[in-house]
């Protein structure tokens, strides 16, 4: 993945190229998220939102090539997507209206983004990213079979 782009290729089928990018692109994602920590800017967390968002649906869109144990793996983005997205969702309304919300509602909103960061990155560390997901994950979409897809 160059640029947040597939590297497809048109000369081959798509049962190889699922098989080469998407390990490709999990890889990438990873290591992504391997870089955030608690310090990270809004923006970054936001990139890596998007980017969670990008895998959860290029996965989903390619769901026929597996079976039904990508739809748990695929779940498992959602608490990251989430997590992230009322984050985002705190620090627009700060950087947006922080300075005329009341002291107390503005506390109250970096708090709650606090906690969103604190849970992403529990669940990032402890349970998407625990030690050998990533191998797994790999394994996985290397595996790739074309299956019937229903008419």
């Amino acid at each position: 993945m160059k640029g947040g782009k597939l590297d497809w290729n048109g000369a081959e089928s798509t049962l190889v190229n699922v098989r080469r990018v998407l390990p490709d692109m999990v890889r990438d994602y990873f290591k992504s998220g391997r870089k955030l920590d608690s310090d990270s800017t809004a923006k970054n967390l936001h990139g890596f939102r998007l980017k969670t968002k990008r895998l959860r649906y290029t996965l989903e869109a390619f769901d026929s090539y597996y079976g039904p144990g990508l739809q748990p793996k695929v779940a498992g983005l959602r608490p990251i997507q989430n997590a992230l997205g009322d984050l985002n969702d705190c620090e627009v309304l700060l950087s947006s209206i922080g300075k005329k919300l009341p002291d107390e509602v503005r506390a109250w909103v970096k708090k709650r983004a606090d906690e969103k960061l604190k849970e992403f990155l529990r669940y990032w560390r402890e349970e998407f990213d625990a030690d050998g997901e990533d191998r797994k994950w790999e394994m996985y979409l290397t595996r790739a079979t074309r299956r019937k897809v229903a008419q």
